[in-house]
């Protein structure tokens, strides 16, 4: 039975989505903490490798202990194929599965302990060519998220480098506007950065970190904390690895505007580093930050030795202050979920129901409720999602998935504007219809939108 490449998880303060889309490795999508947007997406569309000496660049056939690369490392969501570790020539590309709540998983979500304090951690492990990628997001109910990259394999016995390129995609307002500036780890302020731009955190000092910050104002109310995204590189390491840039990656990050055109697969070959063109004025626009970061692995170290790097991100929520009685909206969620485990001679039939009431506001403008019902091997999932609207309504999505064991079989969505002191019932009904196998799924909810 295969597993879906893509999820939705409700953990702590934190909602989103999360997945291996195209060539962009692991990516986070449609984050929210605490009710309120933070992010669109965040991803890692690809790892750059570069060797002492590279076969490609000098034009050399492959000798034994002449060089490797560059590469373009890119995780996809490739399971493993039959004998695909035989290949002797360029091994192995494909995930791996790994251990993980609830068994085996190609994409892991789990709660673990850090410091002792509880952390969500997803997750991949691939295989590419002679190198183990490991590629974690750990989010932290303080609003930290950790991207990690950890690496193992020498596909030549020669010292190189790994080189992750993360793309940030932030959700920091309504509508999206922020401005960038650079920090001390003490909160002083360095330079604000008004244009798009490469950046070398060794041009502003050591211990430093990038904030972006929204600026437009709320529809109602007013700004008494705008919201914010603390980005912190790693500070070079000998022990662990992590050095600053190289002539072949020579940057820490890039400032961007957001442009749909290059929320797209990494366009540039091995040895072409990141460029883009033209570059405009960037306060007060939807910002994207690209997250550099500089992985040294030394030949003598041998092919089984770990490397881990990673910036440490922080996202706060914004804080609304002076919000109109009338736009406090309690939201209430009622219905059911019926599932169907399909028999040949008996159906056997799981129901369950959904009855929650949730405060959703300027400042919890996103709620999700999470309800799943299991029969057997089948399981249910209703997602409803709920957006507080400046008219007072409320947007509803409602999401329907029917799992066969990890096999995400049937997926259906319905949208809904809710007008204020009124309800709405929405409905889906899921069907499994493959492998004449007819696992059926039904979701009924009603949504009221009252002041609270």
């Amino acid at each position: 039975m295969s597993e879906a490449c893509s999820g939705f998880v409700k953990w702590g303060d934190w909602a989103l989505g999360y997945g291996v889309f195209g060539t962009e490795g692991l990516s986070l999508v449609d984050g929210y903490f605490k009710g309120q947007p933070v992010f669109n997406k965040l991803s890692l569309p690809v790892i750059r490798v570069k060797y002492v000496i590279d076969e490609s660049l000098l034009g050399l056939t492959a000798v034994a202990g002449t060089g490797c690369g560059p590469y373009n490392d890119q995780i996809t969501w490739d399971t493993e194929d039959f004998g695909e570790n035989l290949n002797p020539i360029s091994g192995p590309h494909h995930l791996v599965k790994v251990q993980c709540p609830g068994g085996d998983r190609y994409l892991c979500t789990e709660e673990i302990d850090v410091g002792g304090v509880p952390h969500l951690r997803l997750g991949v492990y691939a295989r590419i060519g002679a190198y183990h990628i490991a590629q974690t997001w750990t989010l932290g109910n303080d609003g930290s998220i950790r991207p990690r990259v950890s690496s193992k394999g020498l596909s030549c016995d020669v010292d190189h480098w790994h080189h992750p390129y993360w793309r940030f995609d932030f959700a920091l307002g309504m509508p999206e506007m922020q401005r960038v500036s650079v920090h001390q780890s003490t909160g002083a302020k360095i330079a604000d950065i008004t244009m798009e731009r490469r950046v070398v955190d060794a041009d502003f000092g050591r211990d430093i970190q990038y904030r972006i910050t929204s600026t437009h104002p709320p529809e109602v109310g007013f700004i008494e904390r705008p919201a914010m995204a603390t980005i912190i590189p790693p500070m070079p390491n000998d022990v662990l690895g992590i050095v600053g840039p190289t002539p072949f990656a020579p940057l820490d990050g890039y400032v961007r505007k957001y442009r749909a055109s290059e929320d797209a697969s990494w366009p540039h070959k091995p040895e072409d580093d990141i460029s883009f063109g033209p570059h405009d004025p960037v306060n007060d626009e939807d910002i994207v930050f690209w997250q550099v970061c500089h992985l040294e692995h030394h030949a003598s170290e041998g092919k089984d030795h770990w490397h881990t790097v990673g910036p440490d991100i922080v996202v706060q929520p914004m804080i609304v202050a002076a919000v109109p009685p009338e736009a406090l909206r309690s939201a209430t969620i009622d219905g059911k979920v019926d599932v169907k485990d399909f028999g040949v001679f008996k159906d056997e039939w799981a129901h369950d129901t959904l009855s929650e009431k949730v405060e959703i506001d300027p400042n919890t403008r996103h709620q999700v409720v999470v309800k799943k019902v299991q029969q057997g091997d089948v399981t249910a999932e209703a997602i409803v999602h709920l957006d507080w609207h400046p008219d007072l309504s409320l947007g509803v999505h409602l999401e329907g998935n029917l799992f066969d064991e990890l096999e995400r079989v049937a997926h259906f969505d319905v949208f809904h504007n809710v007008p204020r002191d009124q309800a709405a019932v929405l409905k889906i009904h899921l069907v499994d219809y493959h492998g004449g196998d007819p696992d059926t799924g039904d979701i009924e909810v009603t949504v009221g939108n009252w002041q609270r």
